[in-house]
């Protein structure tokens, strides 16, 4: 694996904590074990002030990593049960407006709806696919494809709280 993918995810505009795509590169290269790997990348969320942004930041880091880097699909999912069975961090030095609602890990809180608002948005995708043809419909309709075996994944894996109800 190429360090590119990780480097594109230190851009400024993508919000990522480098701390956070380092534990992530080192986890996927076995670098480190899975547990260390969890307890590393969720650091920057317990130290933040404003923990819901970092949060939904390091999901969409975990969520890109599931659709853009299929190879690693087994190692992600543990690495996400590994998180989600992290002890949940005392917020009571945090802003009361700035602590999560509810358990920063147990659940995953918001990945689900991360995971639908992403990939269905509503059913556009169809809509995209309907206006392209040839290689461009192709690429979306593989990308929707990825997303679906993504959610499945999570799913048969009972991570997230995906609910297939």
């Amino acid at each position: 694996m190429s360090d590119y993918w990780f480097t594109s995810k230190l851009d400024p505009e993508m919000e990522n904590h480098p701390e956070e795509v380092l534990a992530l590169k080192h986890c996927l290269r076995q670098d480190t074990t899975v547990t260390e790997a969890a307890q590393t990348i969720t650091r920057p969320v317990i130290t933040s002030i404003s923990p819901k942004d970092d949060l939904a930041c390091l999901q969409g880091l975990l969520h890109d990593a599931l659709l853009e880097l299929p190879a690693y699909t087994e190692p992600l999912l543990f690495l996400l049960q590994a998180i989600e069975n992290l002890l949940e961090p005392n917020s009571t030095a945090t802003e009361p407006t700035e602590r999560p609602v509810e358990k920063l890990w147990k659940g995953l809180p918001h990945f689900a709806n991360l995971c639908y608002d992403i990939g269905h948005r509503s059913g556009s995708w169809k809509m995209d696919a309907e206006k392209t043809s040839g290689p461009e419909r192709d690429a979306l309709r593989k990308e929707h494809v990825r997303r679906a075996e993504v959610e499945a994944r999570l799913v048969m894996a009972g991570l997230a709280d995906i609910s297939i109800s």
